[in-house]
């Protein structure tokens, strides 16, 4: 496989081969196929009702925002947040046939400021270039092996829905290698505003502490998914899972019962 995917790179390039797989992913999710491997991108149709508003944040090459966009219908917007020209490029692309224009994109990082640039980076994995691991580069990251690098603009979370005039959130998606945790607190008046159900990857256990208990403190509960339902979590077994975590707010459960 991993033969297939350099050659698959150095015959179309990296954009060529980035377009090839997220076309062939995102056409065998519409098929139905892969519901064991990724249960959650199937999840999304129980989560995600029409006339809903949500923010897909780390959107990629648009495995989230396609079939957000099915979901929340011509009443609803995917606002979704890819800060790699490169992969805003595929992104655009993939959703230019959906058939509501119900979707918006900004070419930017979050963080819990703006700033004008910030350096982002494609990661090379035992000679793979690895587009889903793409993150904020920092001292750490230094001798890491790179595919290319970009400086990006960063914006602050609830700066840029009070600029795009987004009133309401019902659904955050969040997969950002690591960075939650100045992302998630830049979201701080939203999400104490709407009280969104939140999917957040946390990779790293500094970054899943401090995400988790930020959000506790706002009285949200921990779920993990199992069997197509989200299944409570105590604080105490975070670090015991390796998935996508879900939060509810407490005083939001009645109105989402149905996930349970």
């Amino acid at each position: 496989m991993k033969l297939i995917r350099k050659i698959l790179v150095k015959i179309l390039g990296l954009k060529g081969y980035l377009r090839l797989v997220s076309r062939i992913y995102i056409r065998c999710i519409s098929m139905g196929l892969m519901r064991k491997k990724y249960p959650e991108l199937f999840f999304l149709k129980k989560l995600v009702k029409p006339g809903n508003t949500v923010l897909d944040i780390g959107a990629n090459l648009a495995y989230y925002s396609y079939f957000l966009s099915d979901a929340v219908g011509e009443n609803g917007t995917v606002y979704a947040v890819e800060p790699i020209p490169l992969f805003a490029s595929v992104w655009q692309k993939n959703m230019g046939k959906r058939r509501e224009k119900n979707y918006h994109l900004s070419n930017c990082a979050l963080g819990s400021e703006a700033k004008e640039k910030v350096k982002m980076s494609i990661p090379i994995v035992n000679g793979v270039v690895r587009h889903g691991l793409t993150k904020v580069v920092d001292e750490k990251d230094a001798e890491t092996a790179v595919a290319m690098s970009f400086e990006v603009p960063m914006k602050n979370g609830d700066a840029l829905l009070t600029e795009l005039q987004v009133t309401k959130i019902d659904f955050i998606k969040c997969d950002v290698e690591g960075f939650e945790q100045y992302v998630i607190p830049s979201l701080q008046h939203t999400i104490e505003r709407d009280l969104p159900v939140l999917q957040i990857e946390l990779a790293g256990d500094e970054n899943r502490r401090n995400v988790v208990n930020f959000l506790v403190n706002l009285s949200y509960e921990i779920y993990i998914l199992r069997n197509d339902q989200l299944i409570g979590l105590d604080i105490k077994d975070i670090f015991n899972f390796n998935q996508d975590f879900y939060f509810v707010a407490k005083t939001q459960k009645a109105a989402v019962s149905h996930l349970f």
